[in-house]
């Protein structure tokens, strides 16, 4: 797994050793099952004492959690990259999420598990932990409405900030109509976030 850090600077010793860890949990839910893999098999297959693998990660969902937004940063850069190549926002957001779809859709197992720990830990995390890659696409939206209200694409009335969190729990509604219903294709969920997203933050003409 390619490290999150910086390429700058030395990774300090409780990412790498995060990093280990993550990784040879997702192997070992990757072989054989999410369900069936306890933390002490974690420990065991990292070998690290149990002591020191529930110094990092309390739980497993944390472990997973973990590894997800690990993936998330080392892909951030050239999708960002890819997205603000398109002439609008409804073209940056899209490629955004259609990269999510197809991510999500090779890794649909993993959601629930997901989705329940990061509910159970909302209010409960402190803003930034040194160490733990951000699971934050909030701060992508962020910067993709941020250029579409210098470009005039969309209204301004609004902050940034509340846009982003609007956008984030319309894809975050999308996940979870997919996960209920494996019929829906996610990647048209997702084109009608940005369809509505638009609708209601779009600038208006005087």
């Amino acid at each position: 797994m390619q490290s999150t850090s910086s390429s700058t600077g030395p990774i300090p010793k409780r990412q790498r050793t995060r990093d280990r860890l993550a990784q040879v949990a997702f192997e070992l839910f990757e072989t054989h099952g999410y369900d069936a893999v306890t933390m002490d098999q974690i420990a065991t297959a990292a070998e690290v004492a149990r002591g020191t693998l529930y110094n990092h990660f309390a739980v497993k969902e944390a472990v997973l959690a973990y590894w997800m937004h690990a993936q998330l940063a080392r892909d951030l850069t050239p999708l960002m990259e890819a997205a603000m190549r398109q002439a609008s926002f409804n073209g940056r957001v899209g490629t955004v999420l259609m990269a999510s779809a197809g991510w999500w859709e090779a890794h649909r197992r993993y959601l629930a598990p997901y989705v329940r720990y990061r509910f159970q830990r909302v209010g409960r995390e402190p803003p930034a932990d040194r160490g733990r890659p951000t699971s934050d696409m909030v701060t992508v939206y962020a910067s993709l409405i941020e250029q579409g209200q210098k470009s005039g694409e969309l209204r301004q009335d609004a902050s940034v900030a509340q846009l982003a969190l609007y956008l984030h729990y319309l894809t975050l509604c999308a996940l979870m109509r997919w996960l209920a219903d494996p019929d829906l294709s996610l990647a048209e969920e997702f084109a009608d976030v940005v369809a509505f997203f638009h609708q209601g933050a779009m600038a208006r003409v005087p």
